[in-house]
């Protein structure tokens, strides 16, 4: 099974992803709609949702479930960041995939966007 996430920030990096995963995915431009972007106390970038709001980011694919994981532990996925199901905009067409969703109640807001 292969899934697919949309990315923003550090995960942009194709040497952070591969340091993380082991290996290369393929990956496009993709806009998700709907959410706004903002910077943490510690510098952290996360998104939430944003009427009216966007973020431009990469639409990674083909993820298996250990690549999965291990980006889990790396967001501090349940407690940092929800992985989430979205839909983002990628090459003229509508793609169900994940992302990171900031997890208010522990991140602390000095800046947002989009």
């Amino acid at each position: 099974m292969t899934g697919a996430l949309f990315v923003y920030g550090t995960l942009m990096s194709e040497a952070v992803m591969r340091s993380l995963t082991g290996r290369g995915f393929p990956r496009r431009r993709a806009t998700l709609l709907g959410y706004g972007c903002g910077v943490s106390d510690a510098g952290y970038p996360f998104i939430t949702p944003r009427t009216g709001g966007h973020v431009e980011g990469l639409l990674v694919e083909g993820l298996d479930a250990e690549s999965l994981r291990r980006l889990d532990r790396y967001e501090d996925e349940g407690r940092l960041y929800l992985r989430r199901s979205v839909e983002v905009l990628a090459d003229g067409g509508r793609i169900a995939c994940d992302t990171y969703v900031g997890n208010l109640a522990v991140l602390r807001p000095v800046a947002t966007a989009g």
